[in-house]
């Protein structure tokens, strides 16, 4: 995957979120880029993830959401929509963008169609998926206090106020990431 950092810096990815930012969605978005780069620096131990992969993750994570700015429902698509018109990503190679903008715009229960994820790519979206339930639903104070293998498993536990909350939508989210990982993701709380 190509290095995204290359062509875009991580403050004009802030300025974007900070230009799409209503309901402090940036504050979330923020915070599941935080999520997913400590999933990814756990998981790269085991994986041979470039350094493009993970600033494609961080990117993807970052810009999610914009999407909020349109309209809450079908937001997903907004972001699509946004990630491919905002003209400061328009220094992005064409297939850069489009799989920016399809990355971050599967964040939820559906995979861009119109494109198809190389194995990284999936395993990237994964990532992001189970980072994103991680602060759902955006005003949570979670924090990440260890990520480990045992078992044959992903365990994550996790600390703060509606954890519990957290438990179901990780649950929910992490199929993709047992189909493409070949193990479950558990999340326990205390």
């Amino acid at each position: 995957m190509l290095n995204v950092h290359s062509y875009l810096t991580e403050n004009e990815v802030l300025k974007i979120i900070k230009k799409y930012d209503i309901h402090n969605t940036a504050l979330h978005e923020k915070k599941v880029a935080s999520y997913s780069i400590s999933l990814f620096n756990f998981i790269n131990q085991y994986n041979e993830f470039s350094l493009g992969d993970r600033n494609f993750l961080k990117y993807s994570a970052l810009l999610h959401d914009v999407g909020y700015f349109i309209h809450k429902e079908n937001h997903h698509k907004h972001t699509k929509y946004i990630i491919l018109e905002e003209p400061i990503l328009d220094k992005l190679p064409d297939k850069t963008r489009f799989l920016l903008a399809a990355i971050a715009s599967s964040h939820g229960n559906f995979i861009d169609s119109s494109i198809e994820f190389s194995p990284n790519g999936l395993k990237l979206l994964a990532l992001l998926r189970i980072a994103d339930a991680l602060d759902h639903p955006h005003n949570l104070n979670i924090s990440l206090k260890q990520i480990k293998f045992k078992n044959e498993a992903l365990k994550i536990k996790i600390a703060g106020e509606g954890s519990e909350y957290v438990l179901k939508k990780v649950k929910k989210k992490s199929d993709l990431f047992s189909k493409v990982y070949g193990f479950p993701v558990c999340v326990k709380c205390y």
